[in-house]
């Protein structure tokens, strides 16, 4: 991984509590509400474990292999597709709920999730702003049921967006952000892997 600087918006990340048990069918979910990209490498992570993740999503096979669920948007940077509803094709519907098919074929084949879902679904409700320079949250986070707004001013990450920043960035990127958020330091610059 390279390494570089994160500039990190930490007012509003520390702002919130996000715990994600899956999405109720019929509610606002991430899973088809934004659209996500993917990296070559990222594609590439993916493409090892859809094998498993069709265990989950059997509209994922056909004939003898596997639907083509990506499209190249610039070079290098690829769209996970969508039904018709919206809905991205690596998510399914167990028990009432959404989830994501990649983060099941992981936890089935024994590593972190880290190691195929999208920096973008591992990060989320966090994104860039500000021109893909600042780490803060979604604009429409409180939207969703998973997150809500913390009373009071925290030091410390939501368990969930710690582990997040941690598997995103680095081991202990987390624990230095809350460092700087105990000094009173709502943004900050860290160096990081990319």
């Amino acid at each position: 991984m390279n390494s570089g600087v994160l500039t990190v918006d930490l007012s509003s990340i520390l702002s919130i509590e996000h715990d994600c048990d899956g999405c109720r069918l019929g509610e606002l979910c991430c899973c088809s509400a934004y659209e996500v990209c993917v990296t070559i490498k990222e594609l590439e992570r993916i493409i090892r474990v859809l094998p498993e993740a069709a265990r989950f999503c059997p509209h994922l096979e056909i004939g003898d292999g596997y639907d083509n669920i990506f499209d190249e948007v610039e070079p290098g940077l690829f769209v996970i597709d969508t039904d018709d509803e919206g809905l991205c094709l690596l998510a399914y519907r167990p028990g009432g709920k959404v989830r994501c098919s990649l983060h099941a074929a992981a936890e089935a084949l024994g590593f972190s999730s880290e190691l195929v879902k999208p920096k973008a679904c591992l990060l989320w409700p966090m994104n860039f702003s500000e021109g893909k320079e600042v780490l803060s949250l979604v604009d429409d986070a409180l939207a969703f049921r998973c997150n809500t707004l913390r009373q009071g001013r925290s030091r410390y990450l939501s368990p969930a967006l710690a582990k997040a920043v941690d598997a995103v960035y680095g081991k202990g990127k987390a624990g230095l952000l809350e460092q700087e958020a105990a000094r009173g330091i709502l943004r900050t610059i860290v160096s990081c892997r990319r």
